[in-house]
């Protein structure tokens, strides 16, 4: 116990009978430190309030459905509620192992509601009928898991069963609290037991059915997992940082909506309602609007053969791969013998729906000093987070590359980390931890695809950690010599500095030699 927990008892125990209680006790009693403490004392709270002010300290009064003082030491703190009778405080709380009470003077333990053996059998039931319990408070629904993960209990059936059944009163509760209790849960060593839990007791439906819904969704032949195992493989392979949880729970969500398989499609085009039509199937594109344009509006009207990806859970929809000649295909839709599975552009899927989810939470506030801006690096992420996979697929296959992996990288780390105004190292290691657990999960790689996993996963960070350093020691004054000679001015010369600096650091080239700045010139002019 901390000396700054031992002093407020000493205030207090000098005026009535106080009392530890809650996770404090429960943690002692398993061989456990707790940071924080939870005290009843029998004295009325306007009196608490006064002494311990004038013993310097300066209690925050939160209320609830009965008072409780709340004060913050350096590394703790201290809750203190107020009850003349243990039992009847015993009934107000969330479980039977949170309601052991401890006098700290001579050590008297006193379980009204037989915690202790509960404790003792690794059993989790509520202090009241579950239905009760979970009415006065429905975040103590998600506490429930947060607590038989962490302590490693299993959930009465009762408690198990109402937490089901009452599972929806949390839209009624505040964001903020609800979002308070998911990120312990998502901290948790064994988080992916809780994220399993919660989907059995079908908060992930009611709430976030965009993850619920990854399961069953089968993936291409390549993956031993479907999407949610994936999700789930991926999630374990995070450490324990919310950010990367996050992005491991939420990075794949798109997959459903983007799930395709190989079709033929054959017929007549039709252009209307600003889109493109063949056998009653809309054509989509995946690579903008212009790939449409360019290739099918000159075919309007015109008998058309296609190869394209038909969504699974939107099965008029079918995305343009590339157009086919000399191939006999009847009218319609025909799948495609052993086609691919795709989930094309999932990942920009996945950031659009993440944006969404976001709305519902309040995760800003346990992002500290980085808030919403942490929460938009979450969403550029997962847009993202394809990239290097696509980048250096030539090297992870054994395959030749156009360019060397230094240059390749110097490219990639300065496209990840540079936003426009400063050099952003975090986002690099936030980048390659995600790509490493995604990696990890579900796909069986050869010893060589590791080796160069782990190659490119190090060069990275090497080029990021070069970049960061040496991006302040460009020489500018050169720059501003040239720049001058060559009279390029206003507008021109900010387009030319941003050039500048980008090949500099993707080039990994420190010194602004005038030979430098004649080729970073003429390539900025063609």
């Amino acid at each position: 116990m901390q000396e700054f927990h031992k002093e407020i008892i000493d205030v207090m125990a000098g005026h009535a009978p106080v009392w530890l209680v809650g996770g404090a006790v429960r943690d002692r009693l398993l061989g456990r430190e707790s940071q924080d403490i939870d005290l009843v004392s029998s004295l009325e709270a306007q009196k608490a309030d006064q002494l311990l002010r004038e013993q310097g300290y300066r209690p925050h009064n939160i209320g609830a459905k009965f008072t409780t003082l709340s004060l913050f030491g350096e590394k703790g703190k201290v809750d203190i509620v107020f009850a003349a009778d243990l039992e009847q405080d015993a009934r107000r709380r969330d479980f039977t192992v949170n309601a052991i009470y401890l006098n700290p003077s001579n050590g008297e333990i006193f379980d009204p509601l037989d915690g202790r053996q509960d404790l003792q059998e690794k059993v989790l039931r509520t202090c009241d009928r579950a239905e009760v319990t979970f009415a006065q408070d429905p975040v103590r629904i998600l506490r429930m898991v947060k607590l038989a993960v962490k302590l490693g209990l299993t959930i009465e059936e009762q408690t198990w069963s109402q937490g089901r059944k009452q599972i929806n009163l949390l839209a009624e509760t505040a964001k903020e609290r609800v979002t308070a209790e998911l990120v312990e849960i998502l901290l948790l060593p064994a988080a992916e037991k809780a994220v399993n839990l919660l989907w059995d007791l079908g908060y992930w439906h009611a709430f976030v059915p965009e993850l619920a819904r990854l399961k069953g969704v089968e993936q291409n032949r390549y993956h031993s997992l479907d999407v949610w195992d994936h999700t789930m493989a991926v999630f374990r392979n995070t450490p324990q940082d919310l950010y990367l949880r996050l992005a491991g729970l939420f990075h794949d969500l798109g997959k459903w909506e983007t799930a395709s398989r190989e079709y033929y499609l054959a017929g007549r085009l039709e252009y209307r309602e600003q889109n493109y039509w063949v056998e009653g199937c809309q054509v989509i594109g995946t690579r903008g609007k212009r790939e449409l344009e360019s290739k099918l509006r000159p075919l309007v009207g015109k008998q058309v053969k296609l190869l394209g990806a038909r969504l699974d859970n939107f099965p008029h929809l079918v995305q343009f791969k590339r157009l086919l000649k000399d191939v006999e295909l009847p009218q319609g839709l025909t799948p495609v013998e052993d086609g691919k599975r795709h989930f094309l552009n999932h990942e920009k899927a996945s950031a659009k729906l993440v944006a969404e989810i976001l709305k519902r939470y309040a995760f800003a506030m346990f992002f500290p000093g980085k808030g919403q801006k942490r929460e938009q690096d979450l969403l550029e992420l997962i847009a993202n987070h394809m990239q290097a996979t696509l980048t250096f697929m030539p090297e992870l296959n054994g395959k030749p590359s156009k360019k060397p992996l230094r240059a390749k990288a110097g490219e990639f780390v300065w496209q990840i980390c540079w936003n426009g105004r400063e050099f952003e190292l975090q986002k690099i290691y936030d980048f390659v931890l995600l790509w490493k657990a995604d990696y990890q999960a579900g796909k069986v790689h050869s010893e060589e695809q590791n080796k160069m996993f782990e190659r490119i996963f190090q060069e990275l960070i090497q080029v990021a950690l070069w970049q960061n350093e040496n991006l302040p020691k460009l020489n500018w004054e050169i720059f501003r010599d040239f720049s001058a000679s060559q009279g390029i001015k206003g507008e021109k010369l900010g387009r030319f500095k941003n050039h500048v600096r980008t090949k500099a650091m993707q080039e990994m080239q420190v010194e602004l030699s005038p030979q430098f700045l004649r080729e970073a010139y003429a390539r900025m002019k063609h």
